[in-house]
Parts: structure tokens; sequence; C-alpha cells
């Protein structure tokens, strides 16, 4: 079987025709929990008297990836919406039964984006159900078995817990980097108030330059500027310095300033 037809069988509503098949990962799990139950038969007694209420239970996916930065590890959790009753429970616990269904446990397609959130497949309404038995030995443990496992080609006989993920890619370089660790609105954000940082300095104070830089006449400050030039190529120091602190007084003073940019 190609490679096509391989993400044909394994997506017939075609739920992710318009995603790059190398994106598409396909997640079979053991169904056999990697954590034993040591639960005391004291606690396990109480736990078992306590289940006359209804049942909360929380599944959650964790994946792994190299990008991005900071977030290489993604959580997504959510709670069944359609618990076992009491009485399954029970059941398990009392040894007259060896597990029990859950429906609509969680939904088999993920997407993951490149910025390392988890988010559900748009349009997709597939979701896992699955049975959860409890395994006694010594010591005891649970397992999950996918009630659809045998309808997936590629998990080679695995019936545990089975999702299809998008993973996108993760952007790279220092744009890259940027966008993993915000996202897109914070670098638009970021852009926005430099840019608007830099047009309000360019105009801040505007009202204090006006009278230096809109004066309606500059031609006798212009020949005092000349005449200190000139007075410095001669050099007769004592004329230029007498004309730089002319300069100055005129400036430190805006009626003087008015008087000589008056114009002729």
């Amino acid at each position: 079987m190609g490679k096509s037809q391989f993400y044909r069988s394994l997506d017939p509503n075609r739920y992710l025709d318009s995603y790059n098949e190398k994106d598409i990962q396909l997640i079979c799990c053991q169904p056999d929990a990697s954590i034993s139950w040591l639960i005391p038969p004291a606690v396990q007694y109480r736990f078992i008297r306590s289940l006359d209420v209804e049942l909360e239970i929380i599944f959650s996916w964790v994946f792994i990836r190299d990008r991005p930065k900071g977030k290489e590890v993604v959580k997504y959790e959510l709670y069944v919406e359609h618990p076992p009753r009491p009485y399954e429970v029970k059941k398990v616990f009392n040894g007259t039964a060896d597990g029990f269904r859950i429906f609509d446990v969680y939904p088999r397609y993920f997407r993951v984006t490149g910025s390392g959130e988890v988010r559900l497949l748009e349009q997709t309404v597939d979701s896992v159900s699955g049975d959860l038995f409890l395994n006694h030995g010594i010591p005891s443990w649970w397992s999950f078995h996918d009630v659809n496992a045998s309808n997936v080609k590629g998990c080679e006989g695995l019936t545990g817990p089975m999702a299809i993920v998008v993973s996108e890619e993760t952007p790279q370089g220092i744009l890259g980097e940027t966008l993993s660790k915000f996202s897109i609105w914070s670098l638009y954000l970021s852009f926005v108030l430099a840019v608007g940082r830099f047009i309000r300095l360019q105009f801040s104070e505007l009202k204090m330059r006006i009278p230096y830089e809109n004066l309606p006449s500059c031609e006798r400050l212009i020949a005092i500027c000349e005449d200190i030039y000139a007075a410095r190529a001669e050099g007769e120091l004592e004329v230029e310095e007498v004309l730089y602190w002319t300069l100055v007084k005129i400036y430190r003073s805006p009626h003087m300033l008015l008087e000589y940019t008056k114009p002729d």
C-alpha cells in the first residue's frame, strides 16, 4: 500500500486533505498502563463506598516535540462527557466484572500548531470509545482498549489509545523563535507599539522647538555665525568669544531672538 493510499485509509472522511502528508502522524499506544494500581485494600474499600455520586474522568494526551523552545512538552486534557455509571465501576472492584466501556473518551484528531498549542482538528466529529479493564495480578494494572482499533491500519495490532495528529512545522530562525514563544499577534502588537513610539518621539515637544526652527528671518544670526568663523580663521579669539556669547545670549532670550529674526 502506497503512502497516499495509507492516508486515505487512515482518514476515510477526508478530514486531512488540506494538510501536508509530512505533517500527519499516527500515534499508537500499548493498551496496558505503565503504572501499577497500588491502592491499599482499606483505601479501595472507602473509594468503592464513595462511588454513589456521578464520576468524573479526566483523559489527557502529552505531546513531545523538539521545537518550539520552551514548549517542547504540551498537554491536552478534557473531561469525559459520558463517564461510566458508578455501579459498573463497583463491579470491577468487587471482582464481578473485568471492565467497563467509556464512550466518547477523546477526539481522534488533534492539531499541534507551530506555536506549540494543541487544538482539535476543525470539522471533525470522530471520537474514541474504549473498554477500561482492571487486570488483577501482583500488582494490578489498568488497560485501555480502543473499540475501533481494528478499523485503523498502521498500528500493527496495538489496541491501546490511538490518535491522528497534524504536527505543523515550527518556524526556525530568530523570527521563528519569536513566533513560537509568543504569537503572530504579539509580534504585530510589538511592531505597532515600536512604530507608534518612534512617531511619538518625532513629534514630542514640538512646541518647544517651534521658536528655534520656524524663525521669520535668520540672516542676522547667520551673519553672526559667519563672523565667528572669520574671527577664528584670523586668530581673533577674543572677538570670537564675544560673538559666541552674543549668539548664546540671543538664543537664551525669546524677546531678543524675535528682534534679531524680524524680516527687514
